[in-house]
């Protein structure tokens, strides 16, 4: 079979078998490398050991580092006078017993609850070479990529699938391409 390769196709080949060999540095710890740039974003989720509290009117959504902050947002946003919880705290109010700041909030019909911060990650761009990886994310992507990472992910452990078949028959044609260079 004859494969006519472009000049850039027959660049990203050579560059392939040259930095993901196995034993390559880029492999960053497995033998078959994707790299991946990842957008990482934090999000809140609920939780009664949060350290951070979410606050909600339904249109917007607030996190504050402390109940105290999250209580007097909530008093200027709806504009109403929220007793001190210390004030109201083991008493009932609204058939709501208030143990609790949360039990606060339910009483007192404000939509806030206690939330720890998780950091999330999801795909933005993949690439074979790792050093592509670094010019999209800091080069010509990387007005969108200011909250990004790169990853390294390997295909799987005895993976029989297609991936690992693509990536062998990639490098035996940047392995000829490298070896017709030095005139092997």
């Amino acid at each position: 079979m004859n494969i006519e390769l472009t000049p850039r196709e027959q660049e990203m080949l050579a560059a392939f078998a040259e930095k993901q060999h196995d034993g390559a540095k880029d492999n960053i710890g497995t033998m078959t490398p994707i790299h991946v740039v990842e957008r990482i974003r934090k999000e809140y989720v609920e939780s009664e050991e949060g350290d951070a509290w979410l606050w909600t009117d339904d249109y917007e959504w607030k996190t504050f580092d402390s109940f105290d902050e999250m209580l007097n947002h909530a008093r200027k946003a709806t504009q109403k006078e929220y007793p001190p919880y210390e004030e109201v705290e083991y008493e009932e109010v609204d058939d709501v017993w208030i143990e609790s700041e949360k039990t606060y909030c339910k009483a007192y019909g404000i939509k806030a609850y206690p939330c720890k911060m998780v950091q999330c990650t999801e795909p933005v761009a993949f690439f074979f070479i790792r050093d592509e990886a670094v010019k999209y994310k800091e080069g010509y992507q990387a007005h969108n990529c200011a909250d990004c990472r790169i990853y390294t992910y390997g295909l799987g452990y005895s993976n029989n699938g297609d991936l690992p078949v693509f990536r062998a028959l990639l490098m035996r044609m940047g392995e000829t391409i490298n070896a017709e260079k030095e005139g092997k």
